[in-house]
């Protein structure tokens, strides 16, 4: 459930994209000229469509109107210029805005799914009061509020771009984040401990999972020696959205900060030797070239910061 909201909005911005592209895209069979004419049909109708919306909701930005950023677009892509989806988000942002009701609804309902089920199961668990459990579920309503908050900051920021749209509508572990001082206040003694140690147990598993991962997918790529080994997993583990400061693994000691996605990418490359530098630069390039082929067949081009979309860079 707590990826819902996510998949929904892009499917409804996914359709939005087909409408406006099926002017664009030629069917496989049937004559160049058969071709033109289903396009420009197809077209047509894209136009009225945006023309209708824009009648029944008022999507202006300026003197511009959805519509007019949707035939700058299609207009791009059949002079064969490529189209960046950030302007495609851009245009669609007025439409995103007007529609953040049903948005913020959906949220609503993913996010009291998953307040009841944490309260049941914390509740049964560790034997809290009705009041506890009040409690906790107020939480986590609180928590859902600022998230809702977020992604309406998101939704009408002018700076705001594609990757920031999908990553404030991602749902995952970090939605809990926070609730232990929460339930640290409700437990003693053993149930109290209990906790902290499954807490922990569920972080350090997720933590060595994503360092084991991708530690062998970065083998793989520039075949690491058994020190570098050792030392690429450090790196990894710090990186890993799951870690907290001064966890260990296997008695390795040495720096136990947290390490963002950009410093650990600079961490790992310092423990390279050259001729692996290379190959490593490679694979990312190949990697990134195989993401702009497929969009570049439809006329579209990677947005900014495309590789922070990326769980890890292998």
């Amino acid at each position: 459930m707590k990826q819902a909201l996510g998949l929904v909005i892009g499917l409804l911005v996914g359709a939005v994209g087909a409408i406006l592209f099926s002017g664009s895209v030629a069917p496989e069979e049937g004559t160049p000229e058969e071709r033109l004419e289903i396009a420009q049909h197809e077209l047509r109708k894209a136009q009225r469509t945006i023309t209708e919306y824009e009648a029944q909701l008022g999507l202006r930005r300026g003197n511009r109107t959805v519509g007019d950023g949707v035939r700058d677009i299609v207009q791009d892509i059949k002079e064969g210029r490529e189209v960046s989806i950030d302007d495609i988000y851009k245009t669609m942002q007025p439409w995103l805005q007007q529609m953040s009701p049903l948005f913020a609804r959906m949220r609503e309902i993913n996010e009291e799914d998953w307040a009841d089920q944490m309260t049941g199961e914390w509740g049964r668990k560790y034997d809290l009061s009705a009041s506890e459990q009040q409690r906790l579920k107020a939480w986590f309503q609180e928590r859902s509020r600022e998230r809702g908050e977020e992604l309406e900051r998101v939704i009408g920021s002018d700076d705001s771009g594609f990757v920031d749209f999908i990553k404030v509508t991602e749902y995952d572990w970090r939605d809990a984040e926070g609730v232990d001082s929460v339930m640290e206040g409700f437990l003693k003694g053993e149930e109290l401990a209990q906790f902290r140690g499954e807490r922990l147990q569920e972080r350090v598993e997720s933590v060595q999972g994503v360092a084991n991962r991708n530690l062998s997918r970065l083998n793989d790529i520039v075949e690491l020696d058994e020190r570098q080994q050792d030392e690429v997993f450090g790196i990894l583990a710090r990186g890993s959205d799951d870690y907290q400061e001064g966890m260990d693994f296997d008695g390795r000691g040495g720096d136990n900060s947290v390490l963002d996605r950009r410093a650990r990418d600079a961490a790992i490359r310092s423990s390279l030797r050259p001729d692996q530098v290379q190959q490593f630069d490679a694979h990312q390039a190949e990697r990134r070239v195989d993401a702009e082929k497929d969009l570049r067949r439809m006329g579209l081009r990677l947005p900014d910061d495309w590789d922070l979309l990326e769980g890890d860079t292998f």
